[in-house]
């Protein structure tokens, strides 16, 4: 009898064990799913055309910057201008880069946009074979002196010569005699004097380019240019 009555009793303490057991991992399963639930809605959103948004982007509109290189002494912002058409320029868009010696290294070219930038490359590929564009920046543009045609460039001046010598030169022209700076440059066969003048107008200059160019003062052929 004592044999039975142990037998059930150890019976129940097993059931009763293992219905302790499963329902704790019965609650430690419904939290867990809870835990999981909870997480899931509490994490924010993630935007994927972000993320994936390259970090530098080419704008399509703005001002883009050029130097058109293999201009000569000769070359006129209106040949530029006639070149790049299809971008729309004009005049003020357009600065000439000198060296020291005022020497042109090429033309700094402003373009409204990126689209008139590539319009002014294919016009270089198709018609202006002389020409190369590069890529230039607004620090090119604003470092350039702008002459907008106005300044002629005396080269040859006797080192002797004074101002009033370089006003009977320029008799007949209409420029700004307080304008008028001597200076020396260093040439291929040594210093070279030279004169900048700047005159009422571009047609002015251009007139007094054809008046005076090759004349002289004393016995120097004097070259005269004018400075874009």
């Amino acid at each position: 009898m004592n044999l039975l009555h142990n037998t059930v009793r150890s019976s129940s303490t097993y059931l009763m064990r293992n219905v302790y057991q499963h329902h704790g991992l019965r609650s430690l399963l419904s939290s867990s799913a809870s835990l999981r639930r909870f997480s899931t809605e509490s994490a924010p959103p993630t935007n994927q055309s972000s993320s994936t948004k390259p970090l530098f982007e080419t704008p399509s509109a703005g001002l883009v910057y050029g130097k058109l290189v293999g201009i000569t002494k000769n070359t006129l912002k209106s040949d530029v201008l006639s070149l790049f058409e299809e971008s729309k320029l004009s005049s003020d868009d357009l600065k000439v880069d000198y060296n020291p010696s005022y020497s042109p290294t090429g033309m700094i070219v402003q373009f409204s946009s990126r689209s008139a930038y590539d319009a002014a490359l294919r016009a270089v590929a198709k018609k202006g074979r002389l020409y190369r564009m590069e890529r230039a920046d607004r620090a090119n543009w604003d470092y350039i002196q702008p002459y907008d045609g106005k300044y002629v460039l005396l080269q040859g001046i006797p080192p002797n010569a004074n101002f009033e010598d370089i006003e009977r030169f320029l008799a007949g022209c209409e420029y700004d005699a307080s304008s008028i700076r001597l200076f020396f440059r260093q040439g291929a066969s040594g210093p070279t004097r030279m004169a900048l003048v700047r005159c009422v107008s571009p047609t002015a200059a251009m007139s007094a380019m054809m008046i005076t160019n090759r004349g002289f003062c004393f016995n120097n052929q004097i070259l005269v240019n004018v400075l874009q």
